[in-house]
């Protein structure tokens, strides 16, 4: 331990860093006591939903993407308005935090599971700002109605841990936080290779794979299919630039040539997109892997049509590989046949019946609820007008017509996260007094155990199986086993673009080598001529690559067979 000036030094530093969201948040008091000048108060948390239970895990959402702030006249505490509810190919976003809700109920109503303990919950709406990351995560842990750094409002709190968020960058300043006091944090979508730091972020673990293990695969899937001359396309973040260099070293070692590496420079308003169209225009290159998010996606893609550019083979990531905004037919002629990796999508017993019967006026005091339905329907709901249009709601509406093909991907992970929580309490429940994982066989007390030490230790050796037989544990990491979908953009019988689910794979070892459960794959495709083996070498194989073989040029007939013309 530091001990003298040096580690006063270091405590105070702490203290003014953990002072600063109330110094630039709090209103300004000008009381005066005769031993204190003016104080800043912190400020009331708004864009939350809140449950009591006897254990209380909170979460941190991405529900609205857009927010509008005050003017700054550093006379009152700079506002911010959540506004713009969050699209996704599961129609909502707002799927996501309700499968958190979800899951808890059942887990309430599961007599073998935490018994005669009731799970509460404490979600938070980020609105895409850090500001709010840092916000919600001291609002959760002070446990009052205010966020106030370094203080519990309750003697004793109730919270174990933290669900979220769903950016990496917002989730890497959370886990900053709860690290320096060993909350567990479970990010359901945060996948910088950053995170698996141990040293850095010692109680930080995901639900959702590394971009390592990503990148890797997409690199493999380039080789499976033989493409040897290829294009990079990666959007300026760590996400991006990450991603693509590690994809760039796989491809080089397997023998394939790169023919061009792009970025999508997000600083810029058309995302230096004629740029990009000029390159990929004048390559020779007809296979692309683009890592990047959708909506910075699109400005290539608007330049694309506008030169005219298509027949290529794309190869996405999993932040745009089921988007369904870039399904439309505008986008149709360029995309078509696109295969990339995606979240691996689970089975949650009874969710889609649950999001059906799902009514705001069941939850009278959930103002998420509200706007959601509203910005499905768009209408405005009975007792809370807001003129956004002039239809009124009339509580007749059916989310089930609404969600026809429903896509929970991100939900799963959301679920899966809550569910690592109930088992880690139910072993901390289960231990018996003399045989514990603590000093002298002690065991934790369900009332009052301790989460930095006593349930980390028990969300570390979680091994549960969830819903759909998926088994979910995590490494030395934090990471959880590596398990992609492969899709591929195809057109269906209606003549729209549909995202049709080819395979389910995972990584084994540090190789990152892929395990293909691609079932039949190769019997479904039935080429128009024959045509040469594969260029993989049978010598190739091993245990943990064992992929299936087809009898003809994979390669351009994949996408020859969706297209039609190559």
């Amino acid at each position: 331990m530091i001990k003298g000036p040096l580690n006063i030094t270091i405590s105070l530093l702490l203290s003014l860093l953990w002072a600063l969201p109330c110094i630039f948040a709090g209103n300004i008091s000008t009381d005066v006591g005769p031993n204190l000048g003016c104080h800043l108060s912190p400020p009331l948390i708004t864009g939350n939903l809140s449950r009591p239970g006897d254990i209380v895990i909170g979460g941190m959402f991405l529900i609205h993407v857009d927010r509008l702030y005050s003017k700054m006249d550093f006379k009152n505490r700079p506002d911010l308005k959540c506004q713009t509810m969050q699209l996704t190919s599961d129609k909502v976003l707002g799927c996501s935090f309700q499968a958190m809700i979800f899951a808890m109920e059942k887990i309430n109503a599961n007599s073998d599971l935490l018994p005669n303990i009731t799970l509460g919950f404490k979600i938070f709406d980020t609105c895409s700002a850090m500001r709010r990351a840092v916000e919600g995560t001291f609002w959760m842990l002070s446990g009052g109605s205010k966020s106030i750094p370094n203080y519990q409002w309750q003697e004793k709190t109730h919270l174990a841990g933290i669900i979220g968020d769903s950016g990496s960058v917002r989730s890497i300043l959370m886990a900053q936080i709860l690290g320096i006091y060993r909350y567990p944090q479970i990010s359901y979508f945060a996948s910088s290779p950053i995170l698996s730091n141990r040293n850095q972020f010692p109680s930080f673990f995901r639900t959702i794979p590394s971009d390592e293990f990503q990148s890797r695969g997409l690199a493999q899937l380039v080789t499976y299919f033989g493409w040897s001359w290829v294009g990079l396309l990666a959007i300026d973040n760590d996400y991006g630039l990450l991603g693509i260099q590690v994809i760039k070293e796989e491809l080089l070692m397997s023998g394939a040539c790169v023919a061009f590496v792009e970025n999508i420079l997000t600083n810029l308003p058309n995302r230096n997109a004629p740029q990009i169209v000029k390159t990929i225009r004048e390559s020779t290159a007809r296979v692309i892997v683009v890592v990047s998010a959708t909506f910075d996606f699109i400005p290539v893609l608007e330049e694309l049509l506008r030169q005219n550019v298509s027949g290529k083979i794309w190869v996405a990531s999993e932040s745009w590989s089921t988007s369904a905004l870039l399904t439309s037919k505008r986008f149709q002629e360029i995309l078509v046949g696109t295969i990339g990796f995606a979240i691996h999508s689970g089975w949650m017993l009874g969710f889609t019946e649950y999001l059906n019967s799902f009514h705001p006026s069941k939850y009278p005091d959930d103002d998420f609820a509200i706007d959601l339905w509203e910005h499905i329907f768009s209408c405005d709901w009975l007792e809370k007008r807001n003129n956004r249009t002039t239809q009124e709601c009339t509580g007749g509406e059916k989310l089930e017509s609404y969600i026809t093909k429903p896509d929970f991907r991100l939900s799963f992970n959301v679920y899966t996260s809550v569910y690592t929580f109930a088992w880690a309490l139910q072993s901390l429940l289960q231990c018996k007094s003399g045989s514990g994982p603590f000093h002298e066989g002690e065991c934790a007390n369900i009332s009052s155990f301790r989460p930095w030490c006593q349930l980390l230790h028990y969300v570390k050796n979680t091994n549960f199986q969830a819903d759909d037989k998926t088994r979910i544990f995590f490494n030395h990491n934090g990471d959880p086993p590596a398990i992609y979908d492969i899709v591929n953009w195809q057109l269906g019988t209606s003549g729209d673009l549909e995202q049709m689910l080819l395979s389910a794979i995972s990584a084994h070892g540090t190789c990152g080598r892929i395990t293909n459960r691609i079932h039949a794959y190769c019997e479904k495709l039935q080429p128009s001529s024959p045509g040469p083996v594969d260029s993989l070498r049978n010598s190739q194989e091993s245990a943990d690559l064992a992929c299936i073989r087809c009898n003809f040029a994979v390669p351009m007939f994949f996408v020859n067979k969706v297209i039609n013309k190559l």
